[in-house]
């Protein structure tokens, strides 16, 4: 059998902070949840097959041959409506800027030379279902896109204008299976419905992961959160 969900609209954004393998760092802002953005395109980014071609002595074609297309990555372009300091610090590795406050918080951040680029992160992007498709067994039913290793973040263009701000941001997916299966229950257990983590690790050659699940995306909150450490096996 099969699952199909027609899907509309961006509900929720998950960034967290991974290492240069892709494995989640636990910390005190490891994670943050949006739903400050306005959109994710992804474009698939090949290397062109390697093409051997040769005519005989009369012109002919006596040769033609391809190769496969090779997948690079998935080309980024993330633009936000609210600009939250802690989601560009996690996605660029920029640093912030904090207040003088008795617990100092983020109130902005700068684009430095030095650190642009250097961050490493994991995103979450939940789409809504639609239609007849969009409850399953009395449950809400949700598009869940995993991209478990992102890198090299660029700043894009904004305008201060008299018009809504908006920012882009341009990443790259990257190799690296550390994400496993994932600090967080994303899926219900076909048996129990308790929500789990993935089914199947992220292996080291996995640049996306989708699939159709009944657990609700977590709400969103300005700022990020901690991580906490895995629970140990066992």
């Amino acid at each position: 059998m099969t699952q199909c969900l027609t899907m509309a609209r961006g509900r929720r954004m998950r960034l967290t902070r991974v290492d240069e393998c892709g494995a989640p760092v636990p910390g005190p802002a490891g994670q943050l949840v949006t739903s400050g953005f306005v959109s994710v395109a992804n474009a698939p980014n090949y290397a062109d097959p390697e093409e051997i071609t040769q005519t005989n002595a009369n012109g002919d074609p006596c040769i033609d041959d391809q190769g496969n297309p090779t997948f690079r990555w998935i080309d980024l372009t993330i633009i936000f409506c609210q600009i939250d300091p802690d989601a560009f610090n996690i996605i660029t590795g920029n640093p912030l800027v904090v207040n003088d406050a008795a617990e100092p918080e983020s109130v902005g951040f700068r684009i430095n030379a030095d650190d642009t680029g250097t961050a490493h992160f994991a995103l979450e992007i939940w789409s809504g279902g639609t239609g007849a498709s969009a409850c399953e067994g009395g449950a809400a039913q949700y598009g869940y896109w995993l991209y478990p290793h992102v890198l090299q973040a660029r700043v894009g263009e904004w305008t201060v204008e008299n018009a809504a701000l908006t920012m882009t941001l341009t990443a790259r997916t990257g190799i690296g299976g550390g994400w496993d299966v994932g600090p967080y229950d994303v899926r219900a257990d076909g048996t129990t419905g308790d929500p789990e983590p993935l089914l199947t690790p992220i292996t080291g050659s996995d640049h996306m992961h989708f699939e159709i699940t009944t657990v609700a995306p977590p709400e969103p909150a300005c700022g990020a959160v901690e991580l906490p450490e895995p629970a140990p096996e066992g």
